[in-house]
C-alpha cells in the first residue's frame, strides 16, 4: 500500500511538471529553444547520457539474479522507472542542483525499497554499487557544473571512465550473488588473477576513456557552435528584427510578399541639422547613441515587429494601432528627458492600414520592411509634428477614439497627397 501511495504521488508531480513545462515552452523565445533545445529534448537527452545508465544496470543485475517471473512480479522494479523520470525531468532544468539531482533516483528507491527489505537492505551488495557509483557520478557533475567549472576538460573524461567501471562493478555484483560468494581478500585475489577478469577490467578503464575524450570534443564543439549561433542570432536581430529571425525559424514562407494591415510610427528630431551644425561630431554621436539606447527599449515593450535606426529617425511596425499608439506615447516620453537637455525635441506620427510586408532587396543584401502609401503618410504626420508631440491619423483616431484624449489638428496639406490630412494631435 505504501508503494503505490508513493507511485501515484511521483506520477502526480511528474504530470504537473509537464504542464509547468508547457506554460514555459510557450512563453519562450524560439530562438532560444532552436540553440538550446527544449525541455523534453533535454529530459530524454538526460535519460539517454546519463540516469538511463544507472537504470538498465540496475534493472539488468535483478533480471539475471531474480529471474523473469520475479523480476516482473516485483513492484520496486517499476518503481526504477517512475524514480528515474523523476531525476531525469529534474536534471534538465538547467538552473537545478545536479548534485542533489543525481541522488534523486537511488535515493527514491531506498525510500520505497527499506522499509520493505528492512535491514537486509545495506546488506546487499547491488544496493551497495548502485549508491557507490551514484554519489561518485554526484560529486563529479557537482564539481563540473557548480564547484570547479574550470576543469572540464579533467573531469568529463573522469566521469566517463567511472561509467564504465560501473558495468564491471554490477558484473563482479552479479558473480558474488550468482554464485553465493563473499568478498573477502580470497575473493579479490581470485578476480584479479582471473585473465577474463583482467580482459573486461581494462577493456572498460580504455573504451571509458575513449568515449570520455570524444564527450570532451562533442561539448567543445557543441559550445563553440552555441555561441557562433548566438552571436549570429544577434547580428540577425539586430538587423532584421525579432519577428523576423522567429517567422524565418517556424514558418519561412511569411517571409514572402503579403498584404496585411501594420501601424506605423515615425519619429524624428526636430531641428537636428541645424544643431549639429553647432555641435561637436564627439557629442552628436554621444547624444544620438543615447537618444537610441532609451527610446528602443520603450518602444520594444509593445512588441514591435520591427525597429529601424535611419540618422536622428525611428521607425517602428507594429500590428495594431494600440500597441503603435503606447509605443509613441513611451518613445516620446523617453525622448524628451534626453533631448530637453541639449534645447531640441522629437515629433511623432502614428498611422494604419493595408501595408506589403516582406523582405526586399537583392540576391546579397534583404532587409525586412514595409512599403506603401500608409508608411508614406506616417512619415507626413511625423513630419508635421512640433517636437514633443504626437499626430495620429483619422484611421487610427477612428479606431482608438474611445481610449484617446486628443485635439483636431489643421488639416496637413502634404507633399504628393491630393487631398489634405485630416489628422489628431495627443493631449
Amino acid at each position: 500500500m505504501q508503494y503505490f501511495l508513493v507511485l501515484s504521488l511521483l506520477i502526480k508531480m511528474m504530470n504537473q511538471a509537464m504542464k509547468n513545462a508547457k506554460k514555459r515552452f510557450r512563453s519562450e523565445n524560439l530562438w532560444e529553444i532552436r540553440l538550446k533545445g527544449t525541455r523534453t529534448s533535454a529530459f530524454l537527452t538526460e535519460i539517454l547520457s546519463n540516469s538511463g545508465h544507472f537504470f538498465i544496470l540496475k534493472s539488468l543485475s535483478d533480471l539475471i539474479l531474480a529471474g523473469w517471473f520475479k523480476f516482473i512480479t516485483d513492484p520496486t522494479e517499476y518503481l526504477l522507472i517512475v524514480a528515474m523520470c523523476v531525476q531525469s525531468w529534474y536534471l534538465s532544468n538547467s538552473k537545478y542542483h545536479r548534485f542533489w539531482g543525481n541522488l534523486m533516483f537511488v535515493g527514491i528507491y531506498t525510500v520505497v525499497d527499506l522499509p520493505i527489505d528492512g535491514l537486509d537492505f545495506f546488506q546487499n551488495p547491488t544496493h551497495f554499487v548502485f549508491w557507490l557509483f551514484s554519489l561518485m557520478i554526484a560529486t563529479l557533475q557537482g564539481l563540473r557544473f557548480h564547484w570547479a567549472k574550470g576543469i572540464d576538460y579533467w573531469l568529463i573524461p573522469l566521469e566517463s571512465l567511472v561509467r564504465a567501471l560501473m558495468v564491471v562493478a554490477f558484473y563482479v555484483v552479479i558473480g558474488i550473488k550468482s554464485h553465493y560468494l563473499i568478498a573477502d581478500t580470497e575473493f579479490i585475489l581470485s578476480f584479479v588473477g582471473s585473465a577474463t577478469h583482467w580482459f573486461l577490467t581494462w577493456s572498460m578503464v580504455f573504451i571509458g576513456l575513449l568515449l570520455g575524450l570524444q564527450s570532451l570534443q562533442l561539448v567543445k564543439q557543441r559550445k563553440q557552435l552555441q555561441e557562433t549561433a548566438q552571436l549570429l542570432g544577434n547580428m540577425a536581430e539586430w538587423g532584421m528584427g525579432s519577428h523576423v529571425v522567429e517567422t524565418a525559424l517556424n514558418n519561412p514562407e511569411g517571409l514572402a510578399f503579403q498584404k496585411c494591415d501594420r501601424t506605423i510610427v515615425f519619429m524624428d528630431i526636430r531641428g537636428f541639422t541645424s544643431w549639429c551644425e553647432k555641435t561637436s561630431p564627439e557629442t552628436v554621436a554621444t547624444v544620438l547613441n543615447e537618444y537610441y539606447r532609451c527610446v528602443e527599449p520603450a518602444a520594444a515593450k509593445f512588441q514591435p515587429l520591427k525597429i529601424t535606426f535611419t540618422g536622428d529617425e525611428i521607425m517602428a511596425i507594429y500590428a495594431t494601432p494600440r500597441q503603435g499608439v503606447a509605443a509613441a506615447k513611451s518613445m516620446s516620453k523617453a525622448a524628451l528627458e534626453i533631448l530637453e537637455l541639449y534645447g531640441v525635441g522629437a515629433g511623432c506620427g502614428v498611422h494604419c492600414g493595408s501595408v506589403i510586408e516582406g523582405l526586399f532587396g537583392s540576391e546579397d543584401v534583404r532587409t525586412y520592411t514595409v512599403i506603401g502609401d500608409v508608411v508614406n503618410t506616417a512619415k507626413r504626420l511625423e513630419g508635421a509634428t512640433p517636437g514633443g508631440a504626437i499626430t495620429i491619423s483619422d484611421a487610427v483616431y477612428q479606431g482608438m477614439s474611445q481610449n484617446l484624449t486628443v485635439e483636431l489638428c489643421e488639416p496637413i496639406v502634404a507633399k504628393g497627397k491630393t487631398a489634405a490630412l485630416i489628422a489628431w494631435r495627443l493631449i
